[in-house]
């Protein structure tokens, strides 16, 4: 059974302030470029991916 990332032309992905920071100390760098290749290897797979982030 394809699992539902291989199914799925369009992918969301929320980001919340508590991921992006580092226990309040600024941005985590690192985590953020985990995502950003996540995603690219998404988008190479072809699919559309949607990042939402919540503002705070």
């Amino acid at each position: 059974m394809k699992s539902i990332i291989e199914k799925s032309r369009r992918l969301v992905v929320k980001v919340g302030s508590s991921l992006v920071t580092n226990d309040g100390k600024g941005l985590d760098h690192a985590a953020i470029a985990k995502w950003a290749q996540q995603i690219a290897h998404l988008r190479q797979m072809g699919k559309e991916v949607v990042l939402v982030s919540s503002g705070a």
